[in-house]
Formats: structure tokens, C-alpha cells, sequence
């Protein structure tokens, strides 16, 4: 109990301490830098009043009462949950008048959630005629606004300008990255850059001119970092002196007008006025239905007569198809259909065991396929009788050399053999010798005119 009533006051007290926790007024004076810190130990223990811990994480989000988004001029950051949130920015003179913030705080252990209201009271104020613009490299948006990190900066300024302390102000701080900078890697040594305008109403000391003829260089040479006398002065900042720039009295006084750009619209955009005037969809509707139903009817009718109107026909592909052709074809489906017949069917007979072509017709089995092969003649009714018969010569007990020296046989009477079975052979006829066996002047010579047309004699000219 006493631990809980401890917290309770702790928590109390740093609201009471510390201005606009739960949504005091603020003054912002036009052209001067506002900024506004989110506390995220103050919120922890609006939250979890208990809490003597560890800093929860906070997420914040903050609206313009009964809208969406921020004003124009005032920008928030945070970088994650376990940050603070800052509020910043600088009004113009049409800024004027009080602005209610909304800030919601989200617990993302608790899952609790606060909204608190801050109220900007926005003042008029003369413009500071003398202004520097300053590009910090190593450093962000947050922590520029973290701790006396402005403090230090606005001392080494006042060092080069020779200003007091209360002469030299802040007027203005802008991310790089809404300058048109790129958004740096997520690395711990890279930074996306703060653009920091400073301003007073004394005029630039001579160092600060000095320092703006040294950067000229800038524009001849791109990319090349000039050596500023100034640069030591301002100490651990890391100054990019080619975006140095000091702005004159009729500068700031005078604003320059807005030019229109070369973007998509090109100017202002009116939009145009609302009329409760029917619209005619006439047109419309001829081109988006009418023209393309044409088109595609138009279409089909031209497929359509290529395809059907077009065609040669089976008749005339078979007249112009060789009839081998045709036969080829018709046997490789009958043999495809048998198999499938076999494969559906195995108590079929097959037809390849069928007879090959009936008696009168070259047609193969019972179907009628035509056959691979030129159809043969039908059987005659009444066959001729075979060729006579003729038997082998006999040859009687010689020598192996009388194959070349016997004499020529007599030719002149084949032996034929008749139907009573007697035979005319003549025991002295001799058996000539092999074509391979005979000297060469018997082969040159001419055949013996008995041996024309005797079967199994082969016949040599000259």
C-alpha cells in the first residue's frame, strides 16, 4: 500500500514539475521554432501508476482535435517505442491562433491507453531579417531536440556570428530527407541530416561572409568540400558547407511565389463542379458493346469460312493419296484396333491368325482390309499340268582326268521321263566339268550347241 501511494505522488509530481504533461498551453511565435518533447517517463506513469520499474515502451500519436493529421507547419517524430516523441515545427503568420493537439499514448505492455490534450497558442511576431542555414550531417531530427544538443550549437554560432546570448535564435530545423535527401542505410554510423536555420537581427559578422565566399567553389566544383575558416569554430558538428548559405533582408521579407511545376497537373487544379444533370451513355456504350460485338461477329464468320467453307474434303484427299499410301494407313489402325481388341477382350481370337487373303478376293480375314501387298490372280478352275520331270545323268566309272579330256556330250536328246516310267538316258554320256575347273581356252571358246538350254549349264561368250 505504502509502495503503491509512493508511486502515486512520484507520478503526481513529475506532472505538476514538468509543463503541458496533461495538456497546458504553449505560446509559438511565428517564424521562431517550436518544439515540444512527448516524455515518455511522464506518460509510463500516467499509465501504470505502480510502475517503479523500467520504462515501458510508448507508442504516440498525435492529431489535430477532430481530424486526421497535424497542421501544415508542425511536423512529430519518434524515432521507436522506447524513445520520446517531438513536436516541432515553425508557424506563419497564417498560423495564428491557438491549435488543440490530441496525443494518444499507447503501452505496449499494458496495452493501455491515455489521450491528453496540449493546446499551441500561436502569437505574431516580426520575422528575423538576418538568417544562416546550417546542414548537420551527423546528426537526426531527434537528437538535435535531445538534451542541450541545441544549446551547444546555438554557442559555437554565437561564437562565429559575435552575438550574445539572447540575440541569436533558432528558426527553423527540417530533416534532410524532407529537403530531397535519400533516406540512409539502417547503419549506426549513418545519419540522414538536420538543416538548421539560425537567425538575428544584427547583421553577418565578417567571418560569416568570409565563410560564404569560400563556399562558392561549391558551384564550380560539385562534390568537392570547400575549406572554410569557420569550420573549427563549430565543433562536434559535422557541417556539409556546400549547402551554407546566408539569406538577405529582402529574401526573407519578400518570399518568393509560388511557380507551378511540370508535374501531371501542371498548375492548380480546379475540379470540376457537381451538376444534377443526367449523363448521356450513348456514346459509351456504342464504343465499349456495339463495336466490339461487330468486330467479333465479323471474325467468327471469317474463322468460320476458312474452316468449314475452306475445306477439300475426304473425297478429294483420297483421290490425291497414293493408294499404297492409303493401304499402309488402313493396315497400321486395323493392327492398332486388334490390340486393342486383344486388351479388352482376351478370349477373342486374334485376326492375325486368321487366313491371309480369301480364295477369290485379296482380302485379309473376314473384315475386308485390304492387304500391304498387290492383290494375286484368282485360282484357275482348270490347272495346267506340272512341267515333266527330268531325271539326273547318269555317269559311269572314270578317272578324275578324263573331266577335262572326255569329249562333248550329245545334247541333242534330254532325257525325259514318260508316263510308262521307261528311260532314254545313254549310259555314255559324261558330266562336263565346272566353269572353275576348265583351262582358259576351253572358256574362251564358244558353248557346245548342245549345251543351249540345257538347265544347270551356264552359257560363255567371248
Amino acid at each position: 500500500m505504502l509502495k503503491s501511494g509512493f508511486a502515486v505522488l512520484s507520478g503526481l509530481t513529475l506532472v505538476f514539475l514538468v509543463p503541458g504533461a496533461l495538456g497546458n498551453t504553449y505560446p509559438a511565435l511565428v517564424g521562431l521554432n517550436f518544439m515540444y518533447r512527448l516524455d515518455r517517463e511522464i506518460y509510463t506513469m500516467i499509465l501504470k501508476p505502480d510502475n517503479t520499474g523500467e520504462v515501458d515502451p510508448i507508442v504516440y500519436t498525435p492529431t489535430l482535435k477532430g481530424h486526421p493529421g497535424l497542421p501544415d507547419w508542425l511536423h512529430f517524430i519518434q524515432r521507436n517505442s522506447t524513445t520520446d516523441g517531438f513536436l516541432y515545427g515553425t508557424p506563419t503568420k497564417d498560423d495564428l491562433g491557438p491549435v488543440n493537439i490530441e496525443i494518444v499514448a499507447f503501452n505496449k505492455n499494458t496495452f493501455e491507453t491515455n489521450t491528453t490534450t496540449l493546446t499551441i497558442d500561436v502569437k505574431d511576431n516580426n520575422p528575423l531579417p538576418y538568417q544562416v542555414q546550417f546542414m548537420v550531417e551527423n546528426k537526426n531530427v531527434e537528437e538535435f531536440f535531445h538534451g542541450d544538443t541545441r544549446t551547444r550549437f546555438l554557442r559555437d554560432v554565437r561564437r562565429v556570428w559575435q552575438q550574445s546570448r539572447g540575440e541569436l535564435f533558432i528558426t527553423k530545423v527540417v530533416s534532410a530527407l524532407d529537403m530531397g535527401h535519400r533516406n540512409p542505410l539502417p547503419l549506426p554510423e549513418l545519419y540522414e541530416g538536420v538543416y538548421i536555420h539560425v537567425g538575428s537581427e544584427r547583421g553577418y559578422s565578417a567571418q560569416l561572409q568570409q565563410a560564404a565566399g569560400q563556399v562558392a567553389v561549391c558551384e564550380r566544383n560539385p562534390g568537392i568540400q570547400p575549406v572554410v575558416s569557420i569550420d573549427n569554430n563549430i565543433r562536434n558538428f559535422d557541417i556539409d558547407w556546400c549547402m551554407f548559405r546566408l539569406f538577405s533582408p529582402e529574401e526573407l521579407a519578400t518570399p518568393a511565389p509560388a511557380v507551378p511545376g511540370d508535374g501531371v497537373i501542371g498548375g492548380v487544379y480546379v475540379p470540376r463542379e457537381l451538376t444534377d444533370e443526367g449523363r448521356d451513355f450513348t456514346l459509351y456504350f456504342i464504343l465499349i458493346i456495339i463495336i466490339p460485338c461487330i468486330i467479333l461477329i465479323v471474325l467468327l464468320l471469317l474463322i468460320t469460312y476458312i474452316m468449314c467453307g475452306r475445306r477439300q474434303g475426304v473425297q478429294k484427299r483420297d483421290q490425291a493419296t497414293p493408294a499404297i499410301q492409303l493401304t499402309h494407313h488402313a493396315s497400321i489402325r486395323e493392327a492398332s484396333k486388334e490390340l486393342r481388341d486383344l486388351s479388352q477382350k482376351r478370349d477373342i481370337k486374334p485376326r492375325s491368325t486368321l487366313p491371309m487373303f480369301n480364295a477369290a478376293t485379296p482380302r485379309r480375314g473376314e473384315e475386308g482390309t485390304p492387304l500391304t501387298r498387290a492383290p494375286q490372280e484368282p485360282a484357275d478352275e482348270n490347272p495346267r499340268a506340272p512341267p515333266p520331270y527330268r531325271l539326273p545323268p547318269d555317269f559311269p566309272n572314270q578317272e578324275e582326268s578324263s573331266f577335262i579330256n572326255s569329249p562333248p556330250r550329245d545334247n541333242s536328246r534330254g532325257n525325259v521321263s514318260q508316263p510308262g516310267g521307261s528311260s532314254n538316258a545313254s549310259p555314255s554320256l559324261q558330266r562336263r566339268p565346272p566353269p572353275f575347273m576348265r583351262s582358259g581356252e576351253q572358256i574362251q571358246g564358244r558353248n557346245q550347241p548342245g549345251d543351249r538350254g540345257r538347265p544347270g549349264v551356264r552359257e560363255f561368250t567371248a
